[in-house]
């Protein structure tokens, strides 16, 4: 078990099934760099859309993901 996991659930062995779905739902934290004209672009449409940059940047990925095209 991961030390992440076991300070997030408070065990020491492994944690019940629906912690760990818990934990699995949460949002999680990822750092990303992108060249300045696709910040700008992607800016503009979150300004358009009246969505936050990282609301947008997490939208569009998840629709990636979800197309039938997506790679997995």
């Amino acid at each position: 078990m991961s030390r992440f996991l076991r300070q997030a659930t408070g065990h020491a062995e492994r944690p019940a099934v629906a912690a760990v779905e818990v934990l699995q739902r949460r949002p999680q934290r990822v750092t990303l760099t992108i060249n300045w004209r696709a910040r700008q672009q992607l800016q503009e449409r979150a300004d358009i859309e009246g969505r936050s940059l990282s609301n947008l940047m997490a939208y569009l990925l998840e629709q990636a993901l979800e197309s039938p095209n997506a790679v997995n």
